[in-house]
């Protein structure tokens, strides 16, 4: 099986992509955000996710902490940045999947647009025609289940989500105000946004969009609004933030409700 979380359809290109080479199937984990306890049985296993701040996102944190593995021989994770590199994110990926009942074999990096720093149009082209020998890359590392990491044999400290980036609200060492988003005038009131948001954390009131305080900065209610009425309010990315998403992916291929 091949697990993804996406706002942009970056991840979820990935995962199908390296699913189809690999014969294997893609979920999403979001379906398991609500889950108190979830298992999976598979032998090869793989997490394909967004590099935040260069860490797991806080949502993937929170879903693995409710998963059992049961016959890990092979877990990978395949991390997608704007910059190619994903720092913690592999060190955090083992101590969850250790307490899983497995650990980290193998981790890779994708370079992909990203969702929140600005990269040129340019560059996400440069971007998008390399990803596709990178994922046959890892698609030939997985079939031969050659082992890139060493596990740190640690287990998730205490405070493993609510110390994460973007966690929570009102927290400039988690910098929360990455996540300070504006409706303007422009929305519709169409309600995609709502439908897009792995957390349910948007609410559409008297046919416009507010935002509740479970963001996980996911960014598809920035990239994916046909009126591009959701901006953020940061001062250096409100006016230079485009939106993106992975031209191969639709926003109905992410809708969770």
């Amino acid at each position: 099986m091949v697990f993804y979380f996406s706002g942009t359809g970056n991840s979820l290109w990935v995962a199908r992509t390296l699913a189809h080479k690999l014969g294997d199937e893609v979920a999403n984990l979001v379906d398991y955000w609500n889950e108190d306890f979830w298992r999976c049985d598979d032998e090869v296993v793989g997490f394909v996710m967004p590099t935040y701040m260069n860490d797991v996102p806080w949502l993937v944190k929170r879903v693995l902490e409710n998963l059992e593995l049961t016959h890990p021989r092979f877990c990978y994770a395949v991390m997608t940045s704007s910059h190619g590199k994903s720092g913690q994110a592999f060190t955090s990926m083992d101590m969850a999947l250790q307490q899983a009942g497995g650990r980290l074999h193998a981790g890779y990096d994708v370079q992909m647009p990203g969702n929140c720093l600005v990269s040129t149009k340019e560059e996400n082209e440069e971007r998008l025609a390399a990803a596709p020998v990178a994922v046959a890359v890892v698609a030939d590392a997985v079939k031969r289940e050659t082992c890139t990491w060493r596990s740190r044999a640690a287990l998730p400290p205490d405070d493993f989500v609510e110390s994460s980036y973007f966690y929570g609200t009102h927290s400039l060492r988690r910098l929360t105000y990455m996540k300070d988003f504006e409706i303007t005038d422009a929305c519709k009131g169409c309600g995609l946004c709502a439908r897009l948001c792995p957390t349910c954390n948007i609410d559409m009131v008297d046919g416009r969009a507010v935002h509740g305080d479970v963001c996980t900065a996911c960014y598809a209610c920035l990239h994916w609004c046909p009126q591009q009425a959701t901006r953020l309010k940061v001062p250096f990315l409100r006016d230079k933030r485009f939106q993106y998403h992975h031209p191969d992916v639709t926003a109905e291929d992410l809708l969770y409700e």
